[in-house]
């Protein structure tokens, strides 16, 4: 695919009239080997509502790559895809693109291509990838536990008529802190290494926000977002015996067939910088939208 994110991100910095009001770097190490995590920012009257602050960043949008520069035009992707994500839904124009169904991000890339359908394969990966993670969690499919190419990683393999693969990466560190990351991929090669980023990410939100001292545990306030306390609960180690508990466990439950709402262009001001797109399915159950600490999303 032809990346034009160099000419088509050279003015969305603020200054020059863009919706990225900063780009913050950070070094990361991703299953061993140096990487780059780039955190971008939209200008504050583009964001319609805010999701971190006690664990995760309030960057709108997060990139990780060996290159620094290749991280930030991530991270402005990302950020391009928020922005139409709180745009659309704000306007009470959700329907359109399957947000009554399934009204958070799930299923939207952004990609600075020639084309609007460049952006597709990634929403289409991401949208078979959340089908699959909200499908197992709810006793509807299986997981397949399998060799992970990283030392002292273990990795679940979730397959349905969605395409690619899934794979679930998952591990214990010294401390007794668990982390996972989750990605689609054409090849289990291609999901592993996305998920390992992911796996990462997650183990520096929780190192970074989660400090306490030795032996005790971190209490978020009451008014912590539930995505946070997801990631907080299954990174202890009561979290990680219930995602065990759940990947011993068979299906019980049979499997919907993945339906289809939208796949499609989302189209508004980020189309200057990005084409957007969004590939929806219905998902098993709302659920995942519930306040429920101990159901694996986030």
């Amino acid at each position: 695919m032809i990346n034009l994110a160099s000419l088509r991100y050279r003015n969305a910095a603020a200054p020059a009239g863009g919706p990225i009001a900063r780009i913050d770097l950070t070094e990361l190490s991703v299953v061993g080997h140096r990487q780059f995590q780039a955190n971008a920012f939209l200008r504050p009257e583009l964001v319609a509502w805010k999701t971190g602050g006690e664990i995760f960043s309030t960057a709108t949008g997060s990139g990780t790559d060996a290159s620094p520069m290749i991280a930030r035009f991530k991270a402005v992707s990302e950020a391009m895809e928020r922005w139409a994500h709180m745009s659309v839904v704000s306007a009470g124009d959700g329907a359109r693109y399957g947000f009554d169904v399934d009204p958070s991000s799930n299923g939207m890339a952004a990609f600075p291509g020639w084309r609007a359908r460049q952006a597709r394969v990634a929403a289409r990966m991401e949208a078979s990838e959340r089908f699959n993670l909200l499908s197992w969690w709810e006793g509807r499919l299986s997981a397949a536990e399998c060799a992970s190419p990283y030392p002292g990683v273990r990795a679940a393999v979730l397959c349905s008529d969605a395409p690619g693969i899934t794979v679930i990466l998952f591990r214990v560190y010294p401390d007794g802190q668990a982390s996972y990351g989750h990605a689609a991929g054409e090849t289990f090669a291609e999901a592993c290494e996305r998920a390992a980023a992911e796996l990462e990410r997650h183990r520096a939100a929780i190192c970074f926000s989660a400090l306490v001292p030795a032996g005790l545990t971190r209490q978020l306030s009451p008014s912590a977002h539930p995505i946070e306390k997801r990631c907080l609960f299954f990174s202890t180690p009561e979290g990680h015996e219930f995602f065990l508990e759940r990947l011993r466990t068979r299906v019980k439950r049979p499997l919907l067939a993945p339906r289809l709402v939208f796949d499609g262009q989302i189209r508004g001001p980020w189309s200057r910088f990005a084409h957007v797109w969004r590939v929806c399915y219905t998902p098993p159950s709302e659920r995942f939208l519930s306040d429920d600490t101990n159901y694996f999303f986030w």
